[in-house]
């Protein structure tokens, strides 16, 4: 996520999905929230903010629910360098898409990235976002080949087409979410419409397909040879994290360890 936007894009906003239970990795869960489980000695959520902070977006919100206090408390002490940063505590968890609706105060600008706080990546934004920009998309989701979590299908024009894992007649490739996307404020105005406080990003994409929506595109990235990518869903996926760091000696600042 390095490469800097140009100054036109100075009010950009971004959110950090980050009120998970952390299931997969208890027993460290149990007294941090997952969001603050450490990546080879550094906080998950941490690496996030190092990343985020070189990009300089004008608001950058943080949800959180279990264990709140703690994420508070260290977002509290890492303030440095974020012109605004905020926390929404959720009471009852709001899932993604009741999330980034909860959050609608703080997001809006020319455009808003949404990340989810268990990814470790160095993937960049900038071309991406610029994509974004020249499609007039309503959404942007970047997607990777990952033949462990391959579920969204994507059409030859770069269009989203469904998801699930199984191709339509529309879609012609089976890819995977980075947990990374760029929204239009647009959406958020579609949101409001939801009658629950709590619902699916997935859910209510499949939704706007199914009413014939075509602006939900999406940015391939190469998470194989160029960019490094990896879920922190896991206790197997944080040892490949802190193996990969051996091996690479260049990956630390890439991914923000060094920060």
């Amino acid at each position: 996520m390095s490469a800097k936007f140009p100054l036109f894009y100075s009010d950009w906003r971004a959110m950090i999905l980050a009120a998970g239970f952390g299931t997969r990795l208890k027993p460290l869960t149990e007294q941090t929230p997952k969001p603050l489980v450490e990546v080879a000695g550094i906080p998950m959520l941490a690496l996030v903010l190092n990343r985020l902070r070189e990009l300089k977006p004008g608001t950058l919100v943080v949800n959180g629910h279990h264990l709140s206090g703690q994420i508070k408390d260290f977002l509290r002490e890492r303030k440095s360098g974020f012109r605004q940063l905020e926390y929404i505590f959720e009471p009852a968890i709001l899932d993604t898409g009741g999330g980034i609706l909860n959050a609608a105060r703080f997001l809006g600008g020319p455009f808003f990235v949404t990340l989810n706080a268990d990814i470790v990546t160095d993937i960049s934004l900038s071309q991406a976002v610029s994509q974004h920009l020249q499609s007039r998309a309503l959404v942007t989701m970047l997607l990777h080949e990952r033949p462990r979590y391959n579920q969204v299908e994507v059409d030859v024009e770069g269009r989203i087409r469904g998801f699930g894992g199984g191709l339509t007649e529309s879609a012609n490739c089976l890819l995977a979410y980075t947990g990374i996307q760029i929204c239009s404020p647009l959406l958020l105005a579609l949101m409001a419409r939801e009658k629950v406080s709590a619902f699916s990003l997935i859910t209510f994409y499949k939704r706007l397909l199914a009413a014939g929506r075509l602006d939900i595109r999406a940015h391939i990235v190469d998470t194989e040879n160029r960019f490094y990518w990896r879920d922190l869903g896991t206790h197997d996926d944080l040892v490949a994290v802190a193996n990969d760091l051996r091996q690479d000696k260049t990956l630390a600042c890439r991914l923000g360890f060094d920060v």
